[in-house]
């Protein structure tokens, strides 16, 4: 990947943080709205999505200081036992935009680095490099809009 790959993936990455900012705007009742039972609200889509991004800072930074050390996943009983209805939208919002800002300030200082050798191996899909893992971060934010736009159409 070139430096300009590089910098249009970390600029597609800081445009995603700000990708939940209308849903501030809806009605308590959408935000908690499940549309099927075994589905997430909006707020547990973007709690989930601040969950992962914060467990993704950690992982960028594994990658880059210890390569090729093992990290674990965490699973969808995050949800429900740390009850997401309950948490701050706006609060989960912003530490979004804070932790990405953190990343893309850090990740454009190394844009002309191999991002190949810095990797951290996941316990559940083995080892992810760094340019994969921004891909893999960016669109998990698209999955959950996607997913965030059909509870408000089937509200």
């Amino acid at each position: 990947m070139t430096r300009n790959e590089k910098i249009c993936l970390i600029d597609r990455f800081e445009r995603l943080s700000y990708e939940f900012d209308d849903v501030l705007e809806l009605s308590n009742e959408l935000i908690l709205f499940r549309p099927f039972e075994d589905a997430w609200s909006i707020k547990e889509q973007i709690v989930h999505c601040m969950e992962v991004d914060v467990a993704n800072f950690h992982r960028y930074r594994r990658a880059i200081a210890q390569p090729d050390t093992p990290i674990i996943s965490f699973d969808q009983v995050w949800t429900k036992n740390l009850d997401y209805q309950l948490s701050d939208l706006k609060l989960n919002i912003d530490l979004i935009k804070m932790v990405r800002a953190y990343m893309v300030s850090h990740l454009k200082t190394i844009a002309d680095c191999d991002w190949a050798k810095y990797a951290y191996i996941h316990d559940k899909r083995g080892r992810i490099d760094l340019e994969e893992a921004l891909c893999q971060f960016s669109d998990h934010v698209d999955f959950h809009r996607k997913l965030i736009d059909r509870n408000i159409e089937l509200f």
